[in-house]
């Protein structure tokens, strides 16, 4: 686990608002803030209909393999929010049915987040996700659900996923499962220590090739409030992943330990900017050598919320990460926006970048230098009656990489859905 899934998710909670209404039912992106709701429950299951064209829903290589699609989902939530706790479960299922021959393509991500004050002084959070992804078409979709601000006092973030798709996962089938625990101890009025551990598992298959890995994360830092506005801190973060599979020379394990420096500034009221630079200590054993190797990691995150729009940008830079082929450098952009344009239109809007370089691979195939994905995804949806919506998807996907590649997909559809259970 990076450094970056704490401070990222740190920020987007701190500058959300409390009071305001549940998000208008959308298909949402990762990392997308959404405003929060009123302390009580809510739950609510959207029912949706949809129906596009993709150019190439499955990222193969080669021509005429667009299709126009069907799309069934159904997205359920229940929030619940007391004095002392806050809690979210989501579960999404979808099947697209493709009209060139192809195969449907089924999947579904079931998450959960609680937090609760114990007392006065601790925090503790527990969240978990299992999912199936197949041709990444989740990379294509928005799942936002209601964003449920942090308990009075924390400092440390409530939900720790696991990672999504990566440029090689998103060409066959993944499973992942997830959970993690943690929490925060206040010190005195204006020192903090935080902790957190978990384990992650997944599984990626595409024809050529199978792999499978385990990673057990562990972080502890330490943040002091220099005033009212900035804070700085120190933070460990472990990692430890188990390869198996089909692979080269039997498994494989890789390990990295990145000590680094933090820091927060509220730029605003609406604003604030989180970051933290470090180094990280890696290796890769296959069991008859052992690779070192050192560099720099640091992590970039701005936040902002009113009660109309809210907005994330982030910028990472791991040395060493896990894929889904073994370790690589990867460099990361991102940003998630959303916006409430009156009161029956919502619009939103998901951006990521990542770049792979110099792999340590774990498979014989396929071999690559560096590599780069792009995703955008964007949802536009109009309340047309007590229940009901309507709108626009879109989404586009590209991978780039030395020699042949797939071509870029575009996909756009339409929908409409309605909402079962509480509603705005």
């Amino acid at each position: 686990m990076s450094s970056l899934a704490l401070v990222a998710v740190l920020a987007a909670q701190a500058a959300t608002q409390t009071g305001a209404p549940p998000p208008a039912p959308g298909t949402a992106a990762d990392g997308t803030t959404a405003p929060t709701t009123h302390a009580g429950q809510s739950t609510y299951v959207d029912l949706e209909a949809g129906a596009g064209y993709s150019t190439n829903p499955v990222l193969s290589v080669g021509s005429n393999s667009g299709s126009a699609f069907g799309r069934l989902s159904a997205h359920a939530v229940h929030t619940r929010t007391t004095d002392r706790t806050t809690t979210v479960v989501s579960g999404f299922a979808q099947s697209v049915f493709y009209t060139n021959g192809l195969n449907s393509a089924q999947s579904f991500d079931l998450n959960g987040r609680h937090q609760a004050a114990v007392n006065e002084k601790l925090r503790l959070f527990v969240d978990g996700d299992f999912a199936f992804d197949r041709g990444g078409q989740l990379d294509t979709r928005i799942l936002s659900v209601p964003d449920l601000s942090l308990l009075s006092g924390s400092t440390v973030p409530p939900a720790q996923f696991a990672r999504g798709s990566d440029f090689l996962s998103v060409t066959g089938k993944t499973y992942r499962a997830g959970a993690h625990i943690g929490g925060q101890l206040v010190l005195g009025p204006r020192d903090s220590f935080d902790f957190s551990t978990g384990i992650d598992h997944s599984t990626f298959r595409n024809g050529l090739f199978d792999t499978r890995s385990t990673t057990i994360p562990a972080s502890i830092g330490y943040d002091r409030q220099l005033n009212e506005r900035t804070s700085v801190g120190t933070r460990v973060v472990a990692q430890f992943t188990h390869y198996s599979g089909v692979i080269l020379n039997g498994a494989r394990n890789f390990r990295v330990i990145t000590p680094d420096v933090t820091g927060q500034i509220r730029l605003s009221e609406k604003l604030k900017f989180s970051g933290d630079v470090g180094v990280s200590f890696s290796s890769v054993d296959d069991g008859l050598l052992t690779r070192h190797s050192t560099g720099v990691t640091a992590d970039a995150n701005l936040c902002s919320a009113t009660e109309r729009t809210q907005f994330c940008g982030q910028l990472s830079l791991q040395q060493q990460a896990a894929t889904s082929v073994g370790p690589a450098r990867v460099m990361s952009a991102g940003m998630d926006y959303s916006r409430r344009l009156g009161s029956s239109d919502t619009i939103q809007f998901s951006l990521s970048a990542v770049r792979y370089s110099n792999p340590i691979l774990v498979v014989a195939v396929p071999s690559f230098a560096h590599a780069t994905y792009v995703r955008v995804a964007a949802d536009y949806s109009r309340k047309v009656g007590n229940r009901l919506y309507g709108g626009v998807d879109l989404a586009a996907r590209k991978i780039t990489q030395h020699g042949p590649g797939p071509d870029t997909d575009l996909s756009a559809a339409v929908f409409i859905r309605y909402r079962l259970g509480d509603v705005e």
